[in-house]
């Protein structure tokens, strides 16, 4: 995973002639300790280019709803599953706390004995009717599309109630 061309390819999402994105985070490095900088860059790329553009802009983001099985051998899985928890937890407050459209998150569910996702990471756009990468955006939105392969990521996921329950919108009535 070349961090240069991930900051490349989602900062494209800014530019007027984009209308969707579709982007795959399904693989097992996004977890770890050194691709937490990255992580975060692309987190606040697609957040920044969603706000800015509202509705203009459709994101379809895919990330991993359960950690493989096979994980669970290895001997950083304790890091990887805090990882995990934490990035989903701060994709379902950011969604949940914007004011404007936010980046559909769609979470690919992975059976037990299967090892790896079935897609493979990576960004594409659709910039004045035409995929950056057809083949591959087809491939993902035929996953998203797919009865029971996905289920969206939502704030009711994940506990949002913080002391003060600041996420609670009857708060700001």
């Amino acid at each position: 995973m070349d961090s240069d061309v991930w900051r490349r390819r989602t900062a494209q999402l800014l530019r007027p002639s984009v209308q969707a994105a579709v982007i795959v985070q399904c693989g097992i490095g996004w977890l770890r300790p050194n691709k937490l900088a990255l992580r975060n860059a692309v987190d606040e790329a697609l957040l920044t280019a969603q706000v800015r553009r509202g509705s203009s802009l459709r994101i379809d983001r895919v990330v991993l709803h359960n950690l493989p099985i096979a994980l669970s051998r290895q001997a950083d899985f304790r890091t990887l599953a805090a990882s995990f928890d934490e990035w989903q937890f701060r994709m379902a407050a950011a969604c949940s706390l914007l004011s404007t459209p936010s980046p559909a998150v769609h979470r690919l569910i992975i059976p037990g004995d299967c090892p790896e996702p079935p897609l493979p990471d990576m960004v594409a756009v659709r910039a004045n009717g035409q995929w950056s990468d057809e083949e591959q955006a087809e491939s993902a939105l035929r996953v998203i599309g797919a009865p029971g392969m996905t289920t969206p990521l939502t704030g009711y996921d994940v506990d949002l109630s913080g002391p003060f329950s600041d996420s609670d919108p009857s708060v700001h009535m």
